[in-house]
């Protein structure tokens, strides 16, 4: 008998040993143990060809959020890159809703930010708009702000930070805006930015623009497209009548616009977020990383 008690005795101790293996297992392994959910997600797009964060480090660098950067192509020209810009764009936004996506089924309480520079400032912008007007999973009250440096679909109805413009995005703005979510959207442009702040008045430049922006059309916009593409030829006919598009498209007109188009990538301006002053003493991306961290 007492043999047999201390077999049991032996075997149950094995069995706890192993029990309390598989227990401890289990808590080292980091699969086992769920992530927190965190009170904000921030999703930052980079503009084209940006190495890393580029100059949106500037703005999520010692945020008290949850960030993460979307990977996209960031590429503009198809004859020396992969994609063109709008599929390139399209990329981008597609990653920053999958992502934003997992997050908020998996933590349903946490909010999602997204901010974005150039080229990652139109996939974000596009993003907000499709949560604002309903043609997303994700939910109005998913979002808890959006900051846009540079975009090139800036609108004179955006929520502008810094001093006023009488341009606008060189891709023409988002037909139907940012719905619910505008009131949560702020846009931030250097004056001298032509990418954000194309004089209403230089029709090539902006026919151009509008053209890479439907260079990889998203079917749920193609409303959108069209009033853009009225928009802008109801302008110019305004301005001038049938007779201003032969004036658009004479030598002078395009020479001066090819000119104020060089010497705006000379000036540097489309660069100058971490030094222009929205207002005084404080830097574009100085803004946009203080309202994200009081987000």
């Amino acid at each position: 008998m007492l043999g047999v008690s201390r077999r049991t005795a032996v075997a149950a101790a094995a069995l706890a040993g192993a029990a309390l293996t598989g227990v401890s297992g289990a808590v080292a392994s980091p699969r086992a143990v769920a992530a927190p959910c965190p009170h904000l997600y921030v999703l930052g797009l980079a503009g084209t060809w940006a190495q890393g964060p580029g100059l949106l480090g500037a703005v999520t660098d010692g945020l008290s959020a949850k960030v993460d950067y979307v990977g996209y192509a960031r590429s503009a020209f198809p004859f020396v890159e992969k994609r063109n810009y709008g599929a390139s764009k399209a990329q981008g936004v597609n990653n920053a809703r999958g992502l934003a996506l997992q997050m908020v089924r998996r933590c349903p309480g946490t909010k999602v930010a997204l901010t974005g520079y150039s080229q990652g400032a139109d996939a974000a912008g596009d993003l907000a708009s499709e949560v604002g007007t309903g043609l997303s999973p994700l939910r109005p009250e998913n979002i808890a702000g959006v900051v846009l440096l540079a975009d090139p679909r800036r609108s004179a109805r955006d929520q502008l930070v810094g001093p006023r413009l009488n341009g606008q995005g060189s891709g023409g703005p988002r037909f139907n805006g940012f719905g619910r979510v505008s009131h949560k959207v702020y846009t931030i442009c250097e004056p001298g930015d032509m990418y954000c702040n194309v004089p209403r008045d230089y029709y090539i430049t902006r026919i151009v623009g509008f053209l890479a922006e439907v260079s990889n059309p998203n079917p749920q916009q193609i409303l959108a497209y069209g009033g853009e593409a009225a928009a802008i030829l109801g302008e110019l006919l305004t301005v001038g009548g049938p007779g201003a598009i032969v004036g658009e498209l004479s030598n002078a007109k395009a020479r001066q616009q090819i000119t104020s188009f060089w010497q705006f990538l000379r000036s540097g301006a489309h660069g100058r977020y971490t030094t222009f002053q929205v207002k005084p003493g404080v830097t574009a991306t100085q803004w946009a990383h203080n309202y994200l961290n009081r987000l």
